[in-house]
């Protein structure tokens, strides 16, 4: 009998100090309380980090005054099929990069969940790098036609789901108002286009804007 956990990949990040994290916030940093090699009984750590470190999933509550925390994030949006689109873009997700996804695999259906799959997976392990403020987000009227979509969820392969430059604020405002749950920093870089099953669960942090996640993918039967 093969175990359950054959075939699925985690594409989640690891937090670790000094990682790359969002311009003018803290460094992540853990900090040692107790040491079994101190002469301790046991090993106890101190985390300190963003909520919306490495692989992590936003919360409405992060650009809406009236959002709900992430405690209350549903645990159904997580779990399910996926699709991975594959985007190559020189800047930001515009709607006929969306377009061009569609026409050459099959039109988005409300409730459906889709990671983008941008020239961000294409580097290294950027979390050692210095914060690239040209990464690809998803503009704002890409944000609208997604929220059109009546998408479940949309992940993105970088720290943020809207562009640095311009327009960040109103990427997610138009998803979450939509009703779309964001997931950011998703690690694509051994994972290609098409159909999967996936695993993704935030902690249960009361009132916290966002938390990091734990993802795995697993290609579909037809898939494979």
């Amino acid at each position: 009998m093969s175990n359950w956990y054959e075939d699925w990949t985690d594409v989640t990040y690891p937090i670790f100090p000094g990682m790359t994290g969002w311009p003018g916030q803290p460094e992540t940093a853990f900090d040692t309380l107790s040491c079994i090699h101190c002469g301790d009984q046991a090993k106890v750590t101190m985390l300190h980090f963003s909520a919306h470190s490495g692989t992590h999933m936003d919360a409405p509550n992060h650009f809406m005054a009236e959002g709900i925390d992430i405690s209350r994030a549903p645990i159904h949006v997580g779990l399910g099929p996926v699709r991975i689109a594959a985007i190559d873009c020189p800047a930001q997700v515009k709607p006929e990069h969306l377009d061009a996804y569609e026409a050459r695999t099959r039109p988005l259906e409300a409730g459906e969940r889709l990671i983008l799959r941008t020239p961000n997976s294409d580097k290294a392990f950027w979390l050692q790098d210095p914060f690239d403020t040209e990464y690809r987000g998803i503009g704002p009227d890409a944000a609208k036609w997604i929220g059109r979509r009546k998408l479940a969820l949309i992940g993105v392969d970088y720290l943020s789901v809207g562009p640095f430059h311009q327009g960040n604020p109103q990427t997610h405002r138009a998803l979450m108002s939509a009703g779309v749950w964001i997931i950011e920093g998703v690690d694509l870089r051994r994972i290609d286009e098409g159909d999967y099953e996936m695993i993704c669960l935030p902690l249960k942090l009361a009132g916290s804007d966002g938390s990091p996640i734990r993802i795995l993918l697993k290609k579909s039967p037809a898939e494979k």
